[in-house]
């Protein structure tokens, strides 16, 4: 198992980031995964984040997704999410800090797989 957030390009196209279970996302992480995502391409991609069961969010990380840097990086985004209280977060995120790109919530992969795909065609 992972301890730290996995970031890799789907043969699909799409950008994901999986992010360890009870996982505590710091701004420093948020950082490091812009940088691995650079790393990988900079081209603007659909994003699919697996944040099942993310513990907590510090406020950085939701400013840094609408950030200058990351909107240059993502054409819209999904996540994945499990847990009742998961999804509260990401509600509560999506309510407050909604990125300026299309983004929405998902309890299964395939579901936010679809909406990726059939929003964005590349």
């Amino acid at each position: 198992m992972h301890s730290v957030p996995r970031v890799w390009l789907g043969g699909d196209g799409i950008m994901r980031i999986a992010y360890p279970h009870d996982f505590h996302l710091a701004l420093e992480v948020m950082r490091s995964v812009y940088h691995q995502h650079m790393q990988i391409t900079t081209e603007k991609r659909r994003l699919l984040v697996y944040a099942d069961s993310v513990a907590s969010a510090e406020y950085e990380v939701q400013q840094f997704a609408s950030s200058a840097e990351a909107v240059a990086l993502v054409r819209g985004m999904a996540i994945v999410v499990k847990s009742f209280f998961t999804r509260a977060m990401a509600d509560l995120f999506m309510r407050f800090h909604r990125p300026p790109y299309p983004t929405s919530v998902f309890p299964r992969e395939q579901d936010a797989i679809a909406w990726l795909t059939t929003t964005f065609s590349d």
